[in-house]
């Protein structure tokens, strides 16, 4: 078996939503002083490579520890889907896929690789058709290189308020999709079981 990290570093230069704060790692013991290093940390459970819980959007719903595990790993189709900025994957893009009830969708637009500003504000997303076909699909989760699902055009969120509210759980901030080889592995999003909580970094794994 091989193992892909899907995830983004977390640090104080991390991209994030214009208005989230930047992370910030305070450092809180030593180990000259202490015997140990430990550390603080400070930033929107939103951050980096992270999965939206239901409650995200869709207030009443599950939080982030209410997710089951068993969601937590799931098969998943790669589509490799190019895009660049303010650009939409529509239904045309996808339909002809084979996506099974239950799988993860993951969306390679190749905007991981995108420098500047622009990354976090003009990203590639779903429209909402693509989203509502998703929905009918019955699939367990959607993932993108992208920080949002949505484009970055869309100040409404209408992929998240599709997606969410059908308990469709949705992981940003994918990296390192190149270095998947077909279309079929495993996606393993793991998130902090914070209580309440809408959303968590999670560390996510292809499994080939």
């Amino acid at each position: 078996m091989e193992i892909v990290d899907l995830t983004m570093a977390i640090s104080p230069l991390t991209r994030v939503f214009p208005g989230s704060p930047q992370p910030a790692f305070i450092k809180w013991s030593t180990f000259g002083v202490h015997g140990y290093d430990s550390e603080v940390m400070h930033m929107s459970t939103h951050t980096g490579t992270h999965m939206d819980a239901p409650s995200h959007f869709a207030p009443g719903m599950a939080s982030i520890d209410q997710v089951p595990a068993a969601r937590l790993v799931s098969s998943a189709v790669l589509l490799r889907v190019r895009k660049g900025a303010d650009g939409t994957i529509d239904v045309a893009d996808i339909m002809d896929e084979e996506i099974m009830e239950g799988d993860a969708v993951v969306f390679a637009t190749g905007w991981e690789k995108h420098e500047g500003a622009e990354y976090m504000t003009r990203n590639p997303g779903l429209s909402q058709d693509a989203a509502r076909y998703l929905v009918e699909k019955k699939v367990n989760a959607v993932g993108i290189d992208g920080p949002s699902i949505d484009p970055g055009f869309d100040e409404k969120f209408a992929a998240h308020n599709i997606l969410l509210p059908a308990g469709v759980i949705v992981v940003e901030n994918l990296g390192n999709l190149g270095r998947i080889e077909g279309k079929k592995f495993t996606l393993v999003a793991a998130p902090l079981k914070l209580a309440g909580a809408s959303g968590s970094p999670v560390r996510a794994l292809a499994l080939l």
